[in-house]
């Protein structure tokens, strides 16, 4: 026995029951209405009745007229990660301001993985994308900008220097966070930090190298590969702590390496901040309620959002060939600091 449900309303069913045209119908449905100097009562009395027959715009149909899905993409290392997360929570509240949704994914600094990705933005047909780049993606993303299509890059550049891109001043924030230290007398400070590229490259450990050279102190610099969370540094961190026992004060280069340097820096019987000062780059609530609270170089998560937006915006709504391309803003870092150092 066949089972018989309604059909779905169409465009067509609303313009008929209301005695109005299709087109009148499309411009009030798609937002042309004031455009088209349609009277608020008709608008009002189309949405209404739209509403009342569980009318739903076909919105691959839609994309086909307008030539937009109203759809941003947004590629991060890793969603979970508390830093990562504050910016995609920020961007998806701001994007949805501008009559935009979101799709996210995490690359995992997977390089296939983030070249998928992009493909499923492309088959996506996303207005405009919003990437954290994983390093060997560079081809890709330089093909996107050649294609016309608005991209803006944050945390990361690599090889894309044509492309618009939000940082932050890591070099300055690791040499204010160092200067700090060296100011309270401290004189072996060790800089575990990630490094997805060349360590020579990395701007947090440019910085480091830079004012440990500046106080004339020795240098120990641990370059990290990705690994994921933070469980997968412990024994590292542990190595490097057991095999540098003259160490004073330890710099984190990101959240989870910090997580991971405050458990084993408590397990092996230290004392923050008489043994090993400690501080990390990015904030995280763990280190504002641990005691002694854990300094941090923190990075202006809002201002980062907004400024994402606001570039991307600029470049959804410029007319082809006048759309920016290449300017790179750099936002400072803050010492926020508290007892550990």
């Amino acid at each position: 026995m066949k089972i018989m449900t309604d059909p779905k309303p169409s465009m067509g069913d609303l313009a008929k029951r209301l005695n109005v045209s299709k087109t009148t119908v499309s411009f009030i449905l798609n937002g042309k209405a004031k455009e088209k100097r349609i009277s608020e009562s008709l608008v009002e009395r189309v949405l209404a009745e739209a509403a009342s027959l569980g009318y739903r715009p076909n919105q691959f149909a839609q994309s086909l007229r307008t030539g937009r899905t109203n759809i941003i993409g947004l590629m991060v290392e890793d969603i979970s990660n508390p830093f990562f997360a504050s910016i995609a929570k920020l961007i998806e509240e701001k994007v949805y301001q501008n009559g935009y949704k979101i799709v996210y994914c995490s690359t995992e600094n997977d390089v296939a993985r983030g070249k998928e990705f992009l493909t499923m933005f492309s088959t996506l047909s996303v207005d405009g994308c919003i990437i954290a780049p994983t390093q060997g993606m560079e081809q890709e993303i330089q093909s996107m900008l050649d294609s016309g299509k608005n991209l803006v890059l944050f945390d990361r550049i690599f090889g894309n220097e044509g492309a618009e891109a939000i940082m932050v001043n890591n070099q300055g924030g690791m040499y204010q966070a160092v200067e700090h230290l060296v100011a309270r007398g401290r004189k072996n400070i060790g800089l575990v930090a990630l490094a997805l590229d060349d360590p020579e490259k990395e701007d947090r450990i440019i910085g480091f190298k830079q004012v440990i050279a500046d106080h004339g102190l020795p240098s120990y610099v641990f370059p990290m590969p990705f690994k994921g969370g933070y469980e997968f540094y412990l024994q590292d961190i542990r190595d490097i702590l057991e095999k540098n026992p003259e160490l004073d004060a330890m710099v984190f280069g990101t959240n989870y390496l910090g997580i991971a340097g405050l458990e084993v820096i408590n397990d092996m019987g230290l004392k923050i901040p008489d043994d090993m000062a400690m501080i990390s780059f990015d904030d995280h609530d763990l280190f504002r309620i641990h005691r002694p609270g854990i300094t941090v170089i923190a990075q202006p998560i809002e201002a980062i959002a907004q400024k994402v937006i606001d570039t991307l915006m600029l470049k959804l709504q410029s007319p082809v060939g006048t759309r920016p391309a290449g300017e790179v803003i750099t936002l400072a870092t803050s010492l926020i600091v508290r007892a550990s150092s």
